[in-house]
């Protein structure tokens, strides 16, 4: 692989495990929100609100936008479907003013779609 090639796998690796890492947190948070009272809920309804809002306008720009026309073969095996896949799954939760078992599912099932071509991604790359 050249080192373009690299360089292009290991930008993809980076931000993939930056929003698996980013759906984790709030999943740890939400699970914890009983105990943390109201002003949890508040924390954890802006950050899913927040990572719903990210997930949508990278998946949008991957397939519409600017960068859809210079999306790199990695980008576009990967980065893009994770990203489509992962904002389908964190739709359902309509409005995050209830943090329920509906949204730690939508939050575990984004997380899964993210880790599903980040596993794919490493695989191929076992050294970045």
């Amino acid at each position: 692989m050249t080192s373009n090639g690299r360089s292009e796998a290991r930008n993809v690796i980076l931000r993939l495990r930056r929003y698996r890492d980013r759906i984790q947190e709030i999943a740890s948070a939400a699970a914890s929100t009983p105990a943390a009272g109201k002003g949890g809920t508040i924390v954890v309804q802006r950050q899913i609100t927040s990572l719903k809002n990210n997930l949508e306008n990278d998946a949008h720009e991957c397939a519409i936008g600017r960068k859809r026309m210079v999306q790199t073969a990695c980008e576009h095996d990967f980065l893009w479907p994770a990203l489509r896949e992962a904002a389908a799954a964190i739709d359902v939760i309509a409005a995050p003013a209830v943090i329920d078992g509906g949204s730690n599912a939508a939050l575990c099932a984004a997380q899964t779609s993210i880790q599903h071509y980040l596993t794919q991604l490493e695989g191929r790359w076992p050294t970045l």
